[in-house]
């Protein structure tokens, strides 16, 4: 059993902050499931694996010998966890360099999150965008970390899957693509057939899309609310799965 350094301990807290996972570039990754993921589908950016489950060693080294795992006390794995429960694993992997511009952006549907700040909601839509198939989201600069636990956690590890960009909003229209802006007031997609390619903008959580997104649109596509029994909006990350659904429609 592995007992952890001063500096160690010191280096790990200071990844929950995003000034230090840019100066470090690396991140934190807890749980076994997620764990297990990244060793099988990109080993190269995980530097190094703390467990205080020690059955949780051979569940790992099984996926890849080469691994670091560190055994340590339940007590220092409390002290380092960013969760209220630590799940028992965590992982400190190294940030990859980002991801360009798909060459193509007019034959496919892309995301494009403007200003999303919560994590949850980001995890949530990249964990949608995931599930879709969609190979990129494209981020507005103001949008959370991605490489913030919480992200990570809400997006069960597909926001290590999706390939991200990040594009300034006043450059999203000389991308080649249609943009469709998602937001109230909009066509119903209940009566619409969904675009086959394009940008579709998902707008910040209580600003909506910004002004110079909306005068770019091409259309503006809503998710009816006409029964709502009082709900004055839908939230971000449960529109990005319906619109995910009907842009899957045959």
């Amino acid at each position: 059993m592995e007992q952890l350094s001063k500096a160690r301990i010191k280096l790990l807290h200071s990844l929950q902050h995003k000034k230090y996972r840019l100066k470090y570039d690396k991140f934190i990754v807890e749980g076994l499931k997620i764990i297990k993921e990244l060793v099988a589908e990109h080993q190269n950016m995980v530097e190094s694996v703390y467990i205080s489950n020690p059955d949780y060693q051979s569940v790992l080294t099984l996926a890849d010998r080469n691994v670091e795992v560190s055994i340590i006390t339940e007590e220092e794995m409390k002290g380092i966890s960013q969760m209220v429960t630590p799940p028992g694993a965590l992982a400190v992997c190294t940030i990859p360099s980002e991801e360009p511009l798909p060459n193509q952006m007019s034959d496919s549907v892309y995301f494009y999150l403007d200003a999303i700040r919560d994590p949850g909601n980001m995890g949530t839509i990249l964990r949608n965008a995931d599930w879709f198939g969609m190979e990129y989201v494209l981020l507005s600069p103001d949008c959370t970390d991605i490489y913030n636990h919480k992200v990570i956690q809400a997006s069960m590890g597909s926001a290590l899957r999706v390939k991200t960009c990040v594009v300034e909003v006043d450059k999203l229209h000389s991308l080649g693509a249609a943009l469709y802006v998602c937001d109230a007031g909009g066509e119903s997609i209940r009566h619409a057939d969904p675009p086959q390619e394009g940008i579709f903008i998902l707008g910040n959580e209580s600003q909506g899309v910004s002004e110079i997104l909306r005068q770019h649109a091409s259309k503006i596509y809503a998710v009816s609310g006409s029964k709502s029994l009082g709900a004055e909006s839908l939230n971000v990350a449960s529109v990005s799965a319906i619109i995910g659904a009907w842009l899957q429609k045959d």
